[in-house]
């Protein structure tokens, strides 16, 4: 095969092989590891006694994909190896402070104090760091997976999720009040569904003081706690004028996209990586 054949057959094995293993590569390095793959390939069938890469052509290509997911294997695995090294020096990261919020008239922080005690806020800080609120009629598929993505990156002891998290025998609306003062970052999990919700009479759940998705982010937003909206299932931001008047400042957070496969976990790299100053705050 003449270059231009090589550098064609090179990306279209190295994307598949990397859509399969899920590196995430560029239209370069997926030239090289197509090509590259087509070598360790060919030299394996060799080895066997069968063919190697015998121009463009379906087998040549499956030979070279064969090959390029061995190498993103072996350097994946080498990779992960090396990121656990022990001896590897910590690096010493300057810890970020929150800043202070504007202040508010003496009526809303007598509300603020008569429904949050301070007592309850001047804790000393739980596991809880990232609090997931969600609404299982809406996300809870969703929910779970982007859960699990978080446990990965942060561990289980620093993500509070509902059931998961709320010990058996304990009032779980004063539960949820006082994890949500003890949690750095809120994360709202907002479906196609969230909105519309309903009970078994028809009313909107949203329209309930006593939901649970409510109680969760009035008491973020009352104690100025980031809140960041994580848009699901192609759902776009509620309209403000939709939603009680508590929960009205929720339209003004910046949030994110989470889409479905093939961009799940990229989505996920991304908000795992603007999550770590929440995290770093309790280390």
């Amino acid at each position: 095969m003449n270059i231009l054949l090589w550098i064609i057959f090179g990306a279209l094995a190295g994307w598949i092989a990397s859509r399969m293993m899920r590196p995430r590569l560029g239209p370069l390095a997926n030239i090289i590891v197509g090509i590259a793959g087509a070598l360790i390939g060919g030299f394996i069938m060799n080895a066997f006694g069968a063919m190697g890469v015998t121009g463009f052509n379906l087998y040549s290509v499956v030979v070279a994909i064969g090959g390029a997911v061995i190498l993103l294997f072996i350097v994946g695995f080498f990779l992960r190896a090396n990121t656990k090294n022990p001896t590897e020096p910590a690096r010493e990261v300057q810890k970020p402070t929150r800043e202070k919020q504007p202040l508010v008239s003496p009526e809303i922080r007598q509300k603020i104090e008569t429904r949050f005690p301070p007592k309850a806020a001047a804790k000393e800080k739980g596991p809880g760091i990232i609090f997931v609120s969600y609404r299982r009629t809406d996300s809870a598929d969703v929910a779970g997976r982007i859960y699990d993505r978080l446990v990965d990156g942060f561990g289980k002891a620093a993500i509070f999720k509902d059931v998961d998290s709320i010990p058996l025998g304990l009032d779980f609306k004063e539960y949820l009040d006082e994890k949500v003062g003890e949690c750095n970052v809120l994360l709202a999990i907002i479906g196609d569904r969230w909105m519309e919700a309903s009970d078994s009479t028809g009313r909107r759940r949203l329209e309930d003081p006593q939901d649970f998705v409510r109680i969760e982010i009035e008491s973020a937003l009352a104690r100025g706690i980031p809140v960041v909206p994580l848009l699901v299932r192609g759902a776009s931001m509620p309209p403000e004028e939709e939603l009680p008047d508590k929960l009205k400042k929720l339209v003004y957070r910046n949030g994110t996209q989470i889409r479905p496969d093939p961009d799940f976990h990229r989505d996920m790299d991304r908000l795992i990586s603007a999550l770590k100053r929440y995290v770093e705050q309790n280390r």
